[in-house]
């Protein structure tokens, strides 16, 4: 399922990535641009004659080199070097060529109305840019010994065209090239002339953005940088089967490589006017490149032979690899190029190498060997064709497909990984059931609506920090008086005698659709969502199912006596708000748990059940959400700050399930007790104290008017202070 899931997902990517490439290459029908690559060029060379001879050979076999006439003479086709064009000896210096093309527009042409600019794919290695006599764009850095000091070998750059410089008729652009010479006439130097085939242009500005879409690299290198980080890290937290780290530097070097070769990092870091010496990023191109290979070797003798001899073959292409990868990074820039071409030539029996490893694989029966031959075959088929392309310019396109070839490849290595997990999995069933079985145990201890608000389907997708901001209903119940009950009872009674009450107090929270999210010695911690697959539509408020649950438990309560511990007394607080839910602990140990000020005074709340004689206390943020129970038999009591806050809550007595004569004689009061509490917060401790002095006698035992009767006679006898606001601060839990 796995493996079938993953290769649709890899057709997929293959052919956005295709539709991706070619449609970066697309440009629209009706465009209007003139193509250098069809121009006639002609081209001068200005270097001084002193340089035009390489002055460190010896006398005989100097070679006679006319020096520069300064005559303009007909140039080939792109792409080309202006080394092997003028007789540009060997490690001779700067030298200085300017090129000149003639076009021309009619009075009519879109170009001269629309704003336009120039393309150059590459340009290099110093040049001024001239159209019409006009300056468009220089990059000159060399000093007075005519050494280059900066060089600005620059990919993709746009050069903007002001209004009013290309004009009907004849037009004529000029680029004057600065560019040092080879130190071997082996080697041209590419940066110094028309590197690409095509793409040499002046078009629509709106065309040549649109034409130079970055998403392709920017995509490739999200991949494989994701690919290659995770598998680093996938190593290290294992630190087993190393093939994982060579795969992970493999992918992550190719991230860098080809974001490199990219136009994005140089359109977003180099191509500014004045901007970086280009010399730091083609060290970075070259280095990042030399490594690939050597280390796909190590990840396929480790994926097929990870407990077998080491191949030799493998150490001298690594150990060789190494001193191209150093040399790149300590010779100087002339250099460069040279070390590239070396590593070329050498990369193709690096190549030839890894086909005929793939091939062994299959002929020892290696698991997925067949697979990985086809990943390889395609990649290096095109790795040669670009490497050869490269060297001597069969069509002098740079990997157009070879990206596409090389993300297939990937892709396909990919797949192998996944096939060895599928094969480990196939391997493990009998444990795979022990865990099932694990999981269904851990259901009773963790809840299933706890795991469902967490998006996690099962246990096993439980991870440490996992968590959920939600507003929900929490529900605090506490048997009062069970301590002293258990010092009377042996331990095995202790026991049933909470799962006496537990088991009923889950079976009520359950039916009014909330779950209990822990047991706290002889407390329970319940949660109510808005929203239960387990609550009818009509029932959606969690308010109402936590005050429901209350009362329910309250009469259950009631009706259990043994007689040995006579009846139990309950105290329950509901606040309503948002909380967050998560897991917390380590690998060893995970629990859930929730988390907020919506829990920490629901708890308050019900430890005040104490404190005021009640058995439910709800606050006014659940009072003002509830909707069925809108009409419940409920009292406002007192307005506090719990210990630890700065707000006060409004605390409201749900009396529905106390006994019917309390009941009845708290409605009648009701009003007139609300007008005895209003008294008291705006400071009228005399009236109000002769409302509760008034209801004291007709009620001594409600616990809400004594408290009240002694409070205000305490402030009559002695006034609070001038900032009194009438809320209740308190000072313990």
């Amino acid at each position: 399922m796995g493996q079938s899931v993953f290769r649709r997902l890899t057709f997929v990517l293959l052919l956005t990535l295709l539709i991706a490439q070619s449609g970066c290459a697309r440009r629209k029908d009706n465009s209007s641009f003139i193509d250098f690559g069809t121009l006639k060029w002609e081209g001068v060379w200005l270097t001084d004659p002193k340089l035009a001879a390489d002055e460190s050979a010896p006398a005989k076999s100097k070679k006679k080199i006319s020096a520069p006439d300064y005559r303009w003479i007909e140039l080939p086709s792109f792409p080309f070097a202006f080394t092997k064009i003028f007789p540009i000896a060997p490690g001779s210096g700067l030298h200085e060529v300017e090129v000149r093309a003639v076009f021309e527009f009619d009075k009519d042409e879109k170009l001269l109305k629309i704003p336009s600019g120039i393309y150059l794919p590459d340009i290099g290695e110093n040049w001024i840019v001239e159209l019409n006599e006009v300056l468009l764009r220089e990059e000159r850095y060399y000093g007075a010994d005519r050494d280059l000091v900066k060089r600005r070998s620059l990919k993709g750059l746009i050069i903007p065209i002001n209004s009013g410089i290309l004009k009907p008729n004849k037009n004529e652009i000029k680029i004057r090239f600065f560019g040092t010479a080879p130190v071997t006439k082996y080697v041209p130097n590419d940066h110094f002339g028309f590197y690409h085939a095509s793409g040499f242009k002046i078009s629509p500005l709106e065309e040549i953005y649109d034409s130079n879409s970055e998403y392709l690299d920017i995509f490739l290198f999200g991949i494989y940088f994701i690919f290659g980080f995770y598998h680093v890290l996938f190593y290290i937290t294992r630190r087993q089967d190393s093939y994982y780290l060579y795969f992970g530097f493999f992918s992550l070097l190719s991230s860098v490589y080809f974001y490199s070769t990219s136009y994005h990092i140089y359109h977003k870091f180099v191509n500014f006017q004045n901007g970086p010496d280009t010399s730091y990023f083609y060290r970075l191109e070259f280095s990042s490149l030399i490594p690939i290979v050597p280390l796909f070797m190590l990840f396929i003798k480790d994926f097929f032979y990870q407990k077998e001899r080491t191949f030799w073959a493998i150490r001298v292409f690594c150990t060789v690899s190494s001193v191209f990868f150093i040399a790149t990074w300590v010779l100087p820039f002339e250099f460069l190029l040279p070390n590239l071409r070396l590593f070329q030539f050498f990369l193709i029996p690096m190549l030839l190498y890894v086909l005929f490893f793939s091939f062994q694989a299959i002929r020892k029966n290696k698991p997925d060997s067949i697979k990985l031959a086809v990943g390889i075959g395609i990649c290096v088929i095109f790795g040669i064709w670009d490497t050869l392309d490269a060297i001597y310019k069969i069509i002098g396109i740079h990997y157009p497909y070879f990206k596409v070839a090389y993300f297939a490849f990937i892709l396909i290595i990919i797949s192998l990984l996944v096939s060895r997990y599928v094969s480990l999995y196939r391997e493990s069933q009998q444990l795979n059931l022990e865990i099932s079985q694990q999981r269904d145990a851990f259901y009773r201890f963790v809840p299933s609506e706890f795991i469902s608000i967490l998006d996690r389907r099962n246990p096993v997708d439980i991870k440490i920090g996992d968590s959920r901001e939600k507003t929900m209903s929490v529900f605090f119940a506490d048997l009062k008086g069970y301590t002293s009950i258990s010092e009377r009872l042996t331990p095995d009674e202790n026991i049933k005698y909470l799962n006496k009450y537990f088991s009923g107090f889950e079976d009520i929270i359950y039916k009014n659709a909330g779950f209990i999210d822990k047991y706290i010695g002889d407390a329970i911690l319940a949660l109510f969502s808005d929203h239960s697959e387990r609550a009818e539509k009509e029932r959606f408020n969690s308010a109402d199912n936590a005050l429901q649950s209350a009362i329910d438990m309250v009469r259950f309560v009631g009706t259990i006596d043994d007689g040995k511990t006579g009846l139990a007394d309950l105290g329950i607080g509901i606040n309503t708000g948002p909380l967050i839910l998560g897991t917390v602990g380590s690998e060893r140990r995970i629990d859930t748990t929730v988390v907020g000020d919506t829990v920490n005074l629901s708890s308050r709340v019900q430890n005040l059940t104490t404190f005021y004689k009640t058995k439910i206390l709800i606050t006014h943020h659940t009072y003002l959400r509830l909707n069925l129970l809108s009409d419940i038999r409920a009292r406002e009591i007192d307005t506090v700050i719990v210990k630890g806050k700065t707000q006060p809550v409004i605390l409201y007595e749900v009396y529905e399930a106390d006994p019917p004569e309390l009941a009845e004689w708290k409605d009648t009061v009701r009003s007139k007790l609300t007008e005895g509490i209003i008294l008291y917060k705006v400071g009228n401790f005399k009236e109000a104290f002769s409302i509760f002095r008034e209801l004291y006698k007709e009620k001594p035992l409600d616990s809400v008017v004594r408290l009240y009767a002694k409070r205000t006679k305490l402030f009559l006898n002695q006034p609070p202070s001038a900032d009194w606001d009438g809320v209740f601060r308190l000072h313990r839990k």
